[in-house]
């Protein structure tokens, strides 16, 4: 198993992932609905499904809205 780097919600930790992990997957680990949040790998918004490797930055933000 690798570890990726991941902060969330400003809070820095290092998560194992496997072969094959997906940002939806990662966010089932940390336990996170996924609908609230927005994922950023290596500084660009990703969608769920997005691939996830050693070594990529990893950043979960809240979903902020409001009029």
């Amino acid at each position: 198993m690798k570890a990726v780097c991941v902060s969330v919600f400003g809070k820095r930790k290092k998560v194992s992932i496997e072969r094959g992990f997906t940002v939806g997957k990662l966010l089932e680990k940390l336990g996170i609905n996924p609908e609230i949040v927005i994922a950023i790998k290596n500084r660009e918004i990703v969608p769920d499904t997005e691939a996830i490797k050693p070594g990529d930055r990893i950043e979960v933000v809240k979903v902020v809205s409001g009029g």
